[in-house]
This record gives structure tokens, sequence and C-alpha cells, in this order.
């Protein structure tokens, strides 16, 4: 990552590293593995030591905590701050504000959701693009952070301290590569929107992809990679038990790519039993309890992914528009799923 902690959102960069699944229910998906070329299993996240450590705040009763990680591929190290009324929160408070700095590989990054605003802003000082090195320490992140939360106790009950840093780790751990990050990246939450079980689903595609015209591609969609698709802030599990492993759920899905094609809307299955855990905002099924928040932007973000099989592909405004689900999105499914 250099000297900076390699950004994540800069606005327009087309990229995003979700591995590769199919959309189909888990025991289909598992069958077609050993056939389909187009798949790619997941990278499993290396392994890591997570130290947490006592901050000031902490020593005198507060719920803020502070940790480093080494990994095959680099080091991390998070402080969290918590604040009312611009003095540090005590413990079993809610706070108004939480404040979290991430040093990733030597670059650091600022982050402070505002409950009462319903914002979360990033901050950077240097330039900061997340590469493969990164990208693997923020998974690692992830998986190990889930485990040490678990292991303090019941993950539904976090301070908010806490329960922000889980989320940033959910939504590192599929940061693009590549992603160079804007000195300042405000993210606000939509009013959340229920959509009945009964919604028409949109047929596939709704637009036309590229057409080879004897000069090349043409694309035939207007407006691509243009974010028609997202900032829907819908959960999923208003619609249905997304936690339920028995049954994976079909809803319509919708994504641009460039420059292949334009906007595209097919159905998929999504859930706890449909392959890797499509539609939940964060790498895999999760770690611990399988803590995670499901939303339609989320399930947006995996679709483009692994319908292209694309590392750094043009899924990055897909990403950005998933933001605020990582963010505020309630957070459901406390039983593992799978």
């Amino acid at each position: 990552m250099n000297s900076s902690f390699r950004s994540i959102l800069a606005a327009g960069a087309c990229a995003s590293l979700l591995m590769l699944g199919a959309w189909q229910s888990r025991d289909v998906a598992a069958a077609s593995r050993a056939t389909d070329p187009a798949y790619a299993p997941e990278v499993p996240a290396e392994p890591g030591q997570l130290r947490m450590r006592l901050t000031a705040a902490k020593a005198a009763g507060g719920d803020d905590i502070a940790g480093d990680m080494r990994t095959p591929s680099g080091a991390l190290s998070f402080q969290t701050t918590s604040l009312s009324a611009g003095k540090v929160a005590a413990a079993g408070i809610a706070p108004e504000r939480v404040r979290v700095r991430l040093e990733v590989n030597g670059a650091l990054i600022d982050h402070e959701i505002d409950y009462a605003a319903g914002t979360m802003t990033v901050r950077t000082v240097e330039r900061v693009v997340i590469d493969e090195a990164d990208r693997a320490v923020l998974r690692s992140f992830q998986n190990e952070l889930g485990r040490a939360l678990s292991d303090q106790g019941d993950m539904q009950r976090m301070p908010k301290s806490k329960d922000f840093l889980w989320r940033l780790a959910e939504m590192y751990s599929e940061v693009p590569l590549g992603r160079e990050f804007a000195p300042e990246w405000i993210v606000r939450r939509d009013v959340a929107t229920r959509i009945e079980p009964s919604a028409p689903m949109l047929s596939e595609p709704r637009l036309p992809f590229a057409r080879d015209t004897g000069k090349g591609l043409e694309v035939v969609a207007a407006a691509a990679c243009n974010e028609r698709a997202g900032g829907s802030f819908i959960n999923l599990r208003s619609i249905a038990n997304v936690c339920d492993d028995d049954v994976a759920f079909t809803r319509s899905s919708s994504h641009d790519y460039c420059p292949a094609h334009g906007y595209a809307a097919k159905s998929v299955r999504y859930g706890c039993s449909a392959s890797s855990c499509a539609g939940r905002c964060g790498a895999g099924c999760g770690v611990a309890d399988g803590v995670g928040a499901w939303y339609q932007d989320c399930l947006d973000h995996d679709v483009c992914n692994r319908d292209h099989n694309s590392q750094l592909g043009a899924c990055g405004d897909e990403f950005n528009e998933a933001a605020d689900d990582y963010a505020f999105g309630t957070i459901s499914c406390y039983t593992t799923c799978g």
C-alpha cells in the first residue's frame, strides 16, 4: 500500500474483488464447481494474529477498544473512540458518534459515524490505493475480528464501538482492488425501503448487452456505470427469512458493467442457503455467529462480481452504492449460515 492506506472509494473507479460463486442453492452450486470454468471459489482468508489492547478510555470504564494484527501479507492496527457531547462516552451509554482509526500496511484511514445525522465520513491524508496485500490483510481482519468479538460475548449486544468496527471489517473485506480513496468520502443513510415478497421480478436482461457492429463493440445500453441501480437501502430480511439454511430465496438484482454492457437485471438466489450467502454485506457467510446485514445493494454487488468473475472489473460503483448498507443496515442472522 506504499506509505498510505490505499483508498476505498474514488467515485467512478470500476473495480471490485469479490470472489465468485454460482447463483444456485448450495447443493447445486457445489456440484457445478468442477465443471463451470467461470466459477472461482472465494479465496480463504490468511491466518492472522490479532491482539486487543487496553485503551485509556477502556481503563477509565468506557467501551472503546484498540488492537493490532499481523498476517503473511502485512499488518493492521485499530482504535475506537466513542463520543457524546464532545467527551468520551461512558461504558454502557449509546454514544452520539464513534471514531475508528485503521492503519493498514502503514497507511492511515479515519472514520466517523454520526448516528443522529445518519452519516459515515471516511478521511485520508495521503494518497491511498488498495493493493493485493492490503486487501488480504483486510480480509483476514474480518475473519479474526469476528472470532475475537464472538469470544468476548453476545454479538447482538455489542457496544457501538465494537459494532462500528465490525461493520468496517465487513465492508473492507470486499473493498475493490485498485480503489483510490478521496480525501473525504461521506456516506449518508437512506430511508429503509420495504418491498413485499410479491413484488414483480424483472426480466433478464432489462437492457441489452454490447453488440459487435464490425467496428468493435458498441454499447447499446445508454449510460453504463451511472449507479442507476443503487442506493435502494432495501432490507432483504424484511422480505424473507434470509437466515433460513434450508431455503434459497429468489428476487431481481441489477447492476451495470463497463465496457461490456450497461444496466442489466436478472433473477438470482440469495440468503443463507444460496451459494456464498449472496446478499450478505461482507465476504462469504461471515464468521463467529454469522452476524451480518442483508441488503439489496449488497446483493447487486455480489451479482456483478460473480457474474463477471471480476477482480479488477467494473463493479466499483456497486460497492459505493452498498456503503450505507454496511454502515447503517440492520444486522440479522445470529446463527452461522450453513
